[in-house]
């Protein structure tokens, strides 16, 4: 029988590109933080939908919302970001998009516009998650409207120490 975690996993390897997820053990490792929640959303006893995050001191950080390919577009994702936007409680949430290079990357952000978020243009990079990869290039998006690059900056900071496990200053 799998556990929800390995249906959890499931559908990250299904929904990302393997250098935006952790290994399946380094994944699982994050259960064991106090600061990090998954919100699952379960239909008929069957898990559809995801949202993985951390909680910081001064913001909210969702590091993985996905859905089951079959559940797409039932306004899953919504729930879940609205349920992280409630538990933020006013603070600043933010996470991380690709560029807008193509339909798909385009779309994924004028979905979180559409959920209150501002894309933020300045230069972001998210570490290494595992071993096989490199570094990747992303965009912020934040909830309480657009950052500067000194505000980024700080949030960058505390991904880079407390979610990538890199030094705090890494690309900035």
């Amino acid at each position: 029988m799998n556990s929800l975690f390995d249906s959890v996993y499931k559908i990250m390897v299904d929904s990302f590109p393997m250098e935006e997820i952790r290994s399946y053990e380094g994944q699982k490792e994050l259960l064991s933080r106090e600061d990090y929640y998954i919100e699952t959303y379960e239909q008929e006893g069957q898990l559809l939908g995801i949202c993985a995050y951390y909680i910081f001191d001064d913001f909210l950080y969702i590091e993985n919302l996905a859905c089951k390919p079959s559940a797409r577009g039932l306004g899953i994702g919504t729930k879940l970001v609205q349920a992280i936007l409630k538990e933020a409680n006013g603070r600043q949430v933010i996470l991380e998009v690709e560029p807008p290079t193509d339909e798909i990357t385009k779309r994924r952000i004028r979905f979180y516009e559409r959920l209150g978020f501002t894309f933020n243009p300045y230069e972001h990079f998210q570490a290494p998650l595992n071993p096989t990869t490199g570094m990747v290039e992303l965009k912020i998006m934040s909830s309480l409207g657009a950052l500067t690059e000194e505000q980024q900056q700080a949030y960058r900071r505390v991904l880079n120490e407390k979610v990538y496990l890199v030094d705090p200053n890494f690309m900035i």
